[in-house]
């Protein structure tokens, strides 16, 4: 894996697995020591809320993955909680590529010894159990809490959705036991220290995660460190044709 001189930023490639429309990309967040470049996709829904959703996703966030090294960055992100295409995205780059599920979770459990995650509709509730599961953390999350908000109208009301966000933490904690708390969508990014210090007023002092800074953070860690995802874990695919309408979508390409 090439290493960026220790004096040059590492540059991270943030792929939003949504297609944006006339929405804006989101501000990179700021991230000492790494430059950080967004990218869309051409294909696909405006916003992740379903199993569906996440399937259609991944072959743009594979194709993605694929330009994001061949560019030259340093490490990837996948911007959705749900962590769409992450293990397929490690069999064909050889760079790190970091969800903010797996690596919130995982962040969570060196501060606390259960967390919840609170996510956005009910619907998506069953999705991130499977995903906890997924991670073999099941008896390490307390909960997995609702707003009844979508991704998209968490930012048409900031207040309600502050408030939503604080009330569904504190119940996370006093009912369920949580011992930390994990923004359930990285569109919430930007809100945890507020609801962290709306708890704190409360009398609750825990950790409150944001899990793209949390996945942005792993990133450059683990470029700095000069390492990533096992070969081994993720072997890259045979080469093979693959047919798919878009000519110019780099799928049928071998990570080498």
């Amino acid at each position: 894996m090439p290493q960026p001189d220790p004096s040059e930023p590492v540059l991270i490639t943030v792929i939003a697995p949504v297609v944006l429309g006339e929405q804006q990309l989101d501000p990179a967040l700021d991230v000492p020591g790494a430059v950080i470049e967004y990218r869309s996709l051409s294909a696909g829904t405006s916003s992740i809320e379903s199993r569906w959703d996440d399937a259609f996703a991944v072959p743009g966030i594979l194709d993605a993955a694929i330009r994001a090294e061949e560019a030259g960055a340093h490490a990837i992100v996948i911007d959705c909680m749900d962590d769409p295409g992450l293990d397929a995205a490690r069999e064909l780059v050889r760079i790190p590529v970091v969800g903010p599920a797996q690596a919130s979770m995982h962040l969570a459990l060196t501060l606390a010894d259960r967390f919840a995650i609170v996510t956005t509709l009910a619907e998506d509730v069953p999705v991130v159990r499977e995903l906890v599961e997924r991670n073999r953390l099941e008896h390490r999350c307390a909960s997995v809490r609702a707003l009844g908000v979508p991704p998209l109208g968490l930012h048409d009301d900031e207040e309600a959705t502050l408030a939503l966000f604080s009330d569904a933490a504190l119940a996370a904690i006093l009912q369920d036991g949580a011992a930390a708390i994990i923004a359930g969508c990285t569109m919430l990014s930007g809100r945890t220290e507020a609801v962290a210090a709306r708890l704190a007023t409360a009398g609750v002092d825990v950790p409150v995660i944001d899990p793209l800074a949390a996945a942005l953070h792993h990133a450059l860690t683990l470029v700095r460190l000069g390492v990533s995802h096992s070969g081994v874990g993720y072997p890259a695919p045979a080469q093979k044709e693959i047919s798919w309408p878009d000519q110019e979508l780099r799928l049928a390409r071998r990570a080498g």
